[in-house]
């Protein structure tokens, strides 16, 4: 249906959004930036809406994934899948090893853990 469209991507600001517009369409491929505008208009609000999301029609998804793939893998918008049971419930969790950190949390390592079977993984081990 060509009326279907699939966001791939999130951003902070528009501007960002912009260079991959022009990337994606220099491609043949019909982008669209769903609240652009209002993120220019006060990108105090950018977090809050969910970013600048860059959309393309559902099949044109794969050929531009492919091509944002070339650019930066971590840019597409992918769901977080457990490393072991490949399941989405997971939680968030920060890993520290020091004692002393643990009492003043100054640095230290963000993994999911999955709630299914408990396993702890870090992002990059999911891409």
């Amino acid at each position: 249906m060509k009326d279907s469209f699939t966001t791939i991507a999130v951003f902070q600001y528009s501007s960002e959004a912009q260079i991959i517009k022009g990337r994606l369409e220099a491609e043949n491929i019909n982008v669209f930036l769903a609240d652009e505008y209002t993120v220019d208009t006060d990108p105090l609000v950018s977090n809050a809406i969910g970013g600048v999301k860059l959309q393309v029609y559902t099949e044109q998804t794969e050929i531009a994934k492919n091509i944002i793939r070339t650019i930066d893998a971590s840019l597409l918008k992918e769901p977080v899948l457990c490393a072991n049971c490949k399941s989405s419930n997971f939680s968030l969790k920060m890993n520290i090893k020091n004692l002393f950190l643990k009492l003043i949390p100054v640095s230290g390592q963000f993994e999911y853990n999955c709630i299914d079977c408990n396993a702890n993984f870090k992002a990059e081990e999911v891409l």
